[in-house]
């Protein structure tokens, strides 16, 4: 566990309370609870998208490609890995723009981008690292979709729609965020861990 900073005193793990949740009925919650960012995604994105795309793709830059079924899965893949590379790149980028560095790696099954041990960042400096990927991949997918004919737009969504939903964790995270002081310092090792000021 990193020494507390000057002034601070360990207050807790962020997810502390769940550690002897069973791990099925965390990762069946987990998977429920993704379905709110997957449903503000579809009636943000997929719905209007699907509006535009039935009016013809007016605005798109150049005609549907004249690929085989194939040459679409082979796009639709390189959106979806593409969408979980820059959402870890843009953690990983809002921490340099803070003046750290970041620790990218490998486990449990998912790629993860962190502070690396014995660095903290304020309450709303993790904020802006942890909710940075939905906002900004969010963002700039929207806009793009107008541009890319109804094809290639509809395998783009999706990359959109999943990309929200496995943001389940960084919502789960920022949620529990809030709930201590904008003060409070966070450092990771082994999990989030919570220092406050003391006295």
């Amino acid at each position: 566990m990193p020494t507390a900073p000057p002034g601070y005193g360990f207050a807790a793990d962020l997810f502390g309370d769940l550690e002897s949740a069973s791990p099925w009925r965390f990762l069946l919650l987990a998977n429920l609870l993704a379905l709110i960012p997957l449903g503000a995604a579809a009636l943000l994105l997929w719905l209007p998208y699907q509006m535009y795309a039935a009016l013809g793709a007016p605005l798109a830059l150049f005609p549907a490609p004249d690929w085989p079924p194939w040459g679409f899965w082979l796009f639709g893949a390189g959106a979806l890995a593409g969408s979980i590379a820059a959402h870890e790149g843009l953690h990983g980028a809002a921490l340099l723009l803070m003046g750290r560095r970041p620790r990218f790696g490998y486990a449990a099954g998912y790629l993860y981008a962190s502070v690396r041990p014995g660095q903290f960042l304020t309450r709303r400096a993790y904020l802006v690292m942890v909710l940075s990927p939905l906002a900004i991949i969010s963002l700039v997918g929207g806009l793009t979709l107008p541009f890319l004919s109804a094809s290639l737009g509809q395998i783009v969504v999706l990359a959109l729609l999943l990309n929200a939903a496995a943001s389940i964790g960084d919502l789960a995270v920022a949620q529990r965020l809030l709930r201590w002081p904008p003060d409070a310092l966070f450092a990771e090792a082994g999990g989030i861990h919570v220092y406050t000021r003391q006295g």
